[in-house]
């Protein structure tokens, strides 16, 4: 009876490890779109699109433009470590926590003024 109520524990344990995805990091850019209120960050080079999951992922983004002001829609172009708090769904936006961003480059206004 012992055993098999172990078993169940591993069994569990296993199944939870392995349905988590780790942390990666991706060449990306964020844009606080804010018509929408959405915030996006796109892996430059594919259709897959990332969102903040929490408060802290928000912020930290955020620390490289202002977030708050309505006048201009700003692009962070950094590689970003992302950590997937969802599983994948191709065609969906995929939340993830955002653990640190390297190599920022802002785009003041996004997208940039086309010239003729």
């Amino acid at each position: 009876m012992k055993s098999t109520g172990v078993r169940l524990l591993l069994v569990a344990i296993l199944a939870t490890v392995a349905h988590a995805q780790t942390c990666f990091q991706i060449h990306g850019r964020a844009v606080w779109y804010r018509g929408d209120a959405f915030f996006e960050i796109w892996h430059i080079g594919t259709h897959h699109v990332f969102f903040p999951a929490d408060k802290q992922s928000a912020d930290l983004i955020c620390k490289y433009f202002d977030c708050e002001s309505g006048d201009r829609q700003p692009a962070l172009f950094a590689d970003f470590t992302v950590c997937p708090t969802e599983k994948y769904v191709p065609g969906a936006a995929q939340a993830v926590i955002v653990k640190k961003i390297e190599r920022p480059r802002v785009v003041p206004n996004w997208p940039p003024p086309k010239h003729k």
